[in-house]
């Protein structure tokens, strides 16, 4: 691999910047008291997720975006400095939109595969995406997982590289992905890995045969900083095959791996494993709940995870189970091997598949934020949860217009991070 640094720090054309100060014109985003709101992208933008950089106390935001109506499609990273909560009438400093990838029109978009950032312990900046390589005869396009680091708190990043091994020649998908960081600095990669099927394909199973295995749930570890990485371990097969994965790590190096897995008679529910040797292998998954969802097809809408101070280990997800669709919340404080009884979040007689993020801070506790697609546009809803609280004792919340929700909290601050009809908006509360 190279590591030569491509500096690609610019303002795209789509990208014009609008800092506004707890108010935009689409809106029930303007508040009085501590929040800032602003649109990173107005036009052409995708799914953002959000991290926080310790070092330089920014904001940080990635999503894949278009300046030709969809015809290439590219990796942005805007920076913002955060305000100082203990500091009156410290607004956040200015936006800064650098590109990540190095190979033009190198991504693709997709609410349930999104550029994901990460920061290490050391600083440096790890953004994960995946590519589409559409292939004549096949519905859906082969993928490969993309990974650049930025070693300058994301002023530039290095080429990237390429997470998932090679599949000898032969077309196949590595997408659905999360990542995470050890404390240690370790990187983790999650990912739904088609190889298998593929190569089975290639060799002349076909599925009216019954001889095409399943796909797998894969961890990839890297060692060294983001430079390269280990053959992947296969966690379990069978999942979901377009819901997201979610990967966190416990300040003890412990990683879970939480996916929608397909149980007999089509159930398609969550499940959580756990990895005691920081990646290198996962034990067996455990339900997170009974939730029977009975669907021949996939709902797009994987699981959000967090852990607390304690390392207890909080999942919220979406389900249309019968009797009771909607947005669930559980816990495990033993390590993912049971899980309390599921909390509701949002429930009604029809609640259609929805986005969820979880996250947790020590200032507030949980934080959930999910989609109410009942209505169009659709609406996005935050609620925080004390922890050990329950559906009645939530306090404070967010509704604002749009989807793919995304959030941090940091340092005194709660960021949350969405799409809004192709605009990516951000929110930061102190």
């Amino acid at each position: 691999m190279s590591t030569a640094s491509a500096d690609r720090s610019k303002t795209p054309g789509i990208l014009v910047v609008l800092i506004l100060a707890g108010l935009w014109g689409c809106g029930d985003l303007a508040e009085s008291g501590d929040s800032w709101s602003g649109t990173l992208a107005w036009e052409g933008g995708s799914h953002p997720t959000v991290a926080f950089h310790r070092e330089s106390g920014q904001v940080l935001t990635a999503w894949v975006g278009t300046e030709d109506g969809g015809e290439s499609w590219d990796v942005y990273l805007a920076r913002v400095q955060a305000p100082d909560p203990g500091v009156e009438n410290s607004p956040p400093g200015d936006v800064k939109v650098s590109q990540v990838n190095h190979l033009p029109g190198d991504a693709a978009p997709h609410e349930q595969a999104p550029a994901q950032v990460r920061v290490g312990p050391e600083g440096n900046i790890y953004v994960v995406w995946q590519t589409a390589d559409w292939i004549p005869g096949r519905e859906f396009p082969a993928s490969e997982l993309r990974l650049a680091r930025s070693t300058d708190g994301g002023e530039s990043f290095e080429d990237a590289i390429t997470v998932n091994p090679s599949t000898d020649g032969v077309p196949a998908s590595h997408t659905f992905h999360d990542i995470a960081v050890a404390p240690e600095g370790t990187i983790l990669v999650s990912w739904i890995d088609g190889s298998t099927r593929a190569l089975a394909e290639a060799r002349g199973s076909s599925r009216e045969e019954g001889g095409l295995p399943d796909q797998e749930i894969r961890v990839a570890r890297s060692t060294d900083g983001g430079r390269s990485f280990h053959d992947p371990v296969v966690v379990d097969s069978n999942p979901c095959p377009c819901c997201r994965t979610a990967l966190v790590v416990d300040r003890d190096g412990t990683a879970y791996l939480g996916w929608r897995k397909i149980f007999p008679g089509d159930i398609r529910d969550m499940v959580v494993a756990r990895s005691d040797d920081g990646g290198r292998s996962f034990g067996p998954p455990a339900r997170v709940a009974d939730d029977d969802w009975e669907i021949a097809g996939c709902p797009h809408a994987g699981p959000g995870m967090a852990l607390d101070e304690e390392g207890s280990l909080h999942v919220a997800w979406y389900t249309g189970k019968e009797g009771g669709p909607g947005i669930y919340m559980a816990s495990s404080r033993d390590g993912a091997m049971t899980f309390s009884e599921p909390t509701p979040l949002l429930t009604a007689e029809w609640i259609p598949p929805a986005r969820v993020a979880l996250v947790y801070s020590l200032d507030s506790g949980i934080t959930v934020a999910w989609e109410d697609g009942r209505e169009s546009p659709g609406r996005l809803q935050s609620q925080r949860i004390p922890v050990g609280g329950s559906n009645a004792t939530r306090v404070g919340g967010t509704e604002v217009e749009g989807r793919y929700p995304s959030l941090v909290a940091e340092n005194g601050l709660q960021v949350l991070a969405w799409e809004d009809d192709e605009a990516v908006r951000l929110r930061i509360e102190w």
